[in-house]
């Protein structure tokens, strides 16, 4: 097995070893030592970085014979037998020191204060999490279990080891009952918390720093708290300080005025959003009307209002300063009424077809709007009395010719022309 030097002394940042195994683990190089400060990634702790002799360590994982195994960068140049300087990633370690230190004083707090065990654990890279047996938690509760765990970093209360044997545990108040046998290394919190952890911690609450909840989250019957220590809280802090900063700067207001401020905004916003939406709403219908009275000026032109009325007018344009959704609010207030298909398009570079008709109107826009897009490299579809596609760049003349097709095959198939049952080219 492989000695644990960073049990004994967790600040340790080098240390010497000789090489016990050399492999390729997954092609990766890999090696074993009599001896380590590098620890493995478990009991939701990450593994330490650093180097073996100027290699970088990219990976430490305990195996189950007991051996550390550490997965490096690149090929050694040493061998089994020789003697080797280790070297610890330090703002690494020490970071992963204050968020497990931190999550035990945490879930002792909730503990105490609230009465909720801890159920899981997790130390990210960027955010740590615990997992509490409750569906809801009040803020004021949450906030006085951080202030409890934040007055025991305050108390800077002394952090120690012991490893003692299953015979002794009555004897010691655990928050949870180990999963492991044999030996078993208790952290202390002085006078705090009791846990069974292999993992490393700092030498007192005091270089813990700070804790912070910066989230509660409602996982069903259980509630996730996702927190930050040390210098983690810090540059969270910081942030969270500048995005206020520059908000009260660009509002002209303080920073305790803030959330009445945003709130006001929302506020104005959704009002301003309502109001776009009618405007467009308007002018749709404006569109709409003045699409429907110049086809019917048309087909006056042409002498064909008697063929006007018994069969659906068919309204093909092509809208250069519509959008998709324009288009598409068009489209539902020209067929809104009886006997009418429209057959609409908007180029640009997320060009769109929309293809419409009336209830009493013959026709399945579906099929005509997939062959009109295959044309462009386009795709989109919908039912047989509406449909919309498209997404891609596309000129008004290109436009234009996927509608003049669709609008040709359409009077086809309105004058009886069976053959024409899609869109064709004329």
């Amino acid at each position: 097995m492989t000695v644990r030097l960073y049990r004994v002394d967790p600040f340790l940042r080098h240390f010497s070893a000789r090489v016990t195994m050399l492999a390729w683990i997954e092609g990766r190089p890999a090696v074993t030592l009599d001896q380590t400060a590098f620890y493995p990634t478990s009991g939701g702790q990450a593994f330490d970085r650093g180097t073996l002799a100027g290699v970088e360590v990219i990976d430490v994982i305990e195996r189950d014979n007991g051996e550390i195994l550490h997965t490096l960068a690149r090929a050694p140049e040493f061998n089994v037998g020789d003697a080797i300087a280790g070297e610890i990633d330090w703002l690494r370690r020490f970071d992963h020191m204050q968020q497990h230190s931190g999550q035990h004083v945490l879930s002792a707090a909730f503990a105490r204060v609230a009465g909720l065990d801890t159920l899981s654990v997790h130390m990210g890279e960027d955010d740590c999490t615990v997992d509490l047996p409750a569906a809801r938690l009040e803020a004021e509760l949450v906030q006085r279990v951080e202030d409890a765990a934040n007055q025991a970093i305050y108390d800077d209360l002394p952090i120690r080891t012991h490893e003692v044997t299953a015979a002794e545990l009555p004897g010691i108040p655990l928050r949870k009952p180990p999963s492991v046998t044999g030996l078993i290394r208790i952290v202390e919190v002085q006078g705090f918390d009791w846990s069974a952890c292999g993992g490393t911690h700092v030498a007192s609450t005091g270089q813990i720093g700070m804790i912070r909840i910066h989230k509660v989250e409602k996982r069903g019957s259980e509630t996730r708290i996702h927190f930050h220590c040390g210098q983690r809280a810090l540059r969270d802090y910081r942030q969270a300080s500048a995005v206020a900063g520059a908000l009260s700067d660009q509002l002209r207001v303080s920073r305790q005025e803030l959330p009445q401020a945003v709130q006001r905004l929302w506020l104005e916003a959704q009002a301003a959003r309502k109001a776009l939406a009618d405007a467009q709403d308007r002018l749709a219908q404006t569109d709409a009307m003045t699409l429907l009275r110049d086809a019917r000026n048309a087909a006056a032109e042409a002498a064909a209002e008697a063929a006007a009325e018994a069969a659906p007018m068919v309204i093909a344009r092509v809208l250069a300063d519509r959008d998709a959704t324009q288009l598409k609010a068009i489209a539902k207030h020209l067929t809104a009424g009886p006997g009418v298909v429209a057959l609409l398009g908007a180029p640009g570079e997320k060009a769109s077809l929309c293809f419409a008709r009336s209830k009493d109107a013959a026709g399945d826009m579906g099929k005509l709007l997939r062959e009109a897009l295959a044309a462009l490299g386009a795709k989109g579809g919908g039912s047989p009395d509406f449909a919309q596609g498209g997404g891609v760049p596309a000129s008004p003349e290109q436009i234009q010719q996927a509608v003049d097709r669709t609008r040709i095959a359409m009077q086809h198939s309105l004058a009886g022309n069976t053959q024409s049952s899609g869109v064709q080219e004329r």
